[in-house]
């Protein structure tokens, strides 16, 4: 018998049709299925976009479409969709990523068997290029994205680093809720709450097993650039603030990422494959 799930996804006007599509698909073929889908439309979307939402919605109540009149930013439509999801366990999904077939189901049992888990991810497979399937997107596998699996490693790892893939992620809506939901924390809407989350005692675990397909296409770019740097000094401040890191963790960790995010985009793209990425 399945276990009933939602999943929650965000989508603007600047994704790509093609990709939204093989990720919603991705999301349809699950060995375990979803009996909902939450999607925030994040403002006006293409009308390319939207046929996709009207193939994915023929015949059937499967996806809750949300739509705001205008773009608000990923933590405020992941807000939104949140106070829809009808079931306590729920799934993020990116809409240009493609999840493993069997994701959904090895998260489903593995919080069957560990009740006392609220926030569950796995390792993420970077790939480049405009794979459709996930068949295609192992073939353009760059690097994966591992990441400690016990909880007291991942409460010494939250203190310097996202303990959780979040386009992977699946989490409990209660314990979210209790801990004041997604909030507008600009690039870093997930890390924001699953400190919050910590901070209410929620437990966090990692899968090993590879559960999604992460397109990274131009990622490096966009975690560039004086606006990056500034979110960056503002989310340490609040780590700091929040009795997370201490003064000395706050300045080291602070100037080493501002650092980072200001460098060349090629020199930046070397630290995060030679150094942050498993191969």
């Amino acid at each position: 018998m399945n276990e009933p799930y939602s999943v929650l996804m965000s989508v603007y006007h600047k994704e790509q049709p093609e990709y939204f599509r093989a990720a919603l698909s991705s999301i349809k073929n699950q060995s375990m299925p979803a009996d909902e889908v939450v999607l925030v439309c994040d403002g006006l979307l293409t009308k390319e976009l939207d046929q996709v939402i009207e193939e994915f919605m023929y015949g059937s109540s499967w996806m809750n479409v949300i739509r705001l009149p205008q773009n608000r930013g990923l933590g405020y439509a992941l807000s939104e969709g949140l106070r829809y999801c009808k079931n306590d366990l729920i799934a993020r999904m990116d809409t240009d990523d493609i999840a493993v077939n069997t994701r959904c189901e090895r998260q489903i049992m593995y919080m069957k068997e560990h009740p006392e888990v609220d926030v569950l991810s796995g390792t993420l497979a970077e790939f480049t290029g405009a794979a459709l399937a996930e068949e295609e997107a192992r073939k353009n596998v760059l690097a994966y994205k591992k990441l400690p699996i016990s909880h007291s490693e991942l409460s010494a790892y939250i203190k310097y680093r996202n303990p959780m893939n979040h386009p992977c992620v699946m989490f409990r809506k209660e314990k979210a809720q209790k801990a004041g939901g997604y909030r507008s924390c600009y690039l870093f809407e997930d890390y924001d709450l699953w400190v919050r989350m910590y901070l209410h005692g929620c437990v966090f675990a990692n899968l090993s097993h590879t559960l999604l397909y992460m397109r990274i296409n131009h990622m490096h770019t966009r975690r560039g650039g004086f606006r990056y740097a500034k979110a960056i000094v503002a989310f340490e401040t609040k780590l700091y603030r929040q009795k997370v890191i201490t003064f000395p963790q706050y300045v080291f960790l602070t100037f080493a990422r501002v650092a980072v995010s200001i460098l060349p985009n090629g020199l930046r793209k070397r630290i995060y494959d030679g150094k942050l990425r498993k191969h």
